[in-house]
């Protein structure tokens, strides 16, 4: 192993294409990865609307995804809002009292 290191520290162009095939095959490798985690995600969405459209019970880490994704888009929708009212105001710095009491109302420890 020491005479191949040696080797490849010896010549900089096949030390600089062994590095580029090392990349390209752990790229490929995590692109199956990521190909296998979007098939089990579509798997497990597709399993979510069943249950749903069916009327079973949901499990729980289902209600607890849903509720997550449910906080998330309401925080962006109220982040989006507060943007979009500062756009509103002619002046800088002239911010609605709604905006800073949804700012630091909601945020407080």
């Amino acid at each position: 192993m020491q005479k191949a290191v040696d080797y490849l520290a010896g010549h900089p162009v096949l030390f600089f294409i062994a590095v580029m095939v090392s990349i390209m095959i752990l790229f490929s490798f995590l692109k199956r990865v990521v190909r296998l985690f979007l098939i089990v995600a579509a798997v497990l969405v597709l399993y979510a609307a069943w249950l749903h459209f069916v009327g079973g019970n949901m499990h729980e880490p289902f209600l607890h995804i849903e509720q997550w994704f449910n906080t998330v888009i309401r925080f962006f929708g109220h982040l989006f809002k507060l943007l979009f009212d500062l756009l509103k105001f002619p002046k800088k710095g002239m911010v609605p009292p709604a905006a800073t009491t949804l700012l630091w109302g909601s945020f407080r420890p």
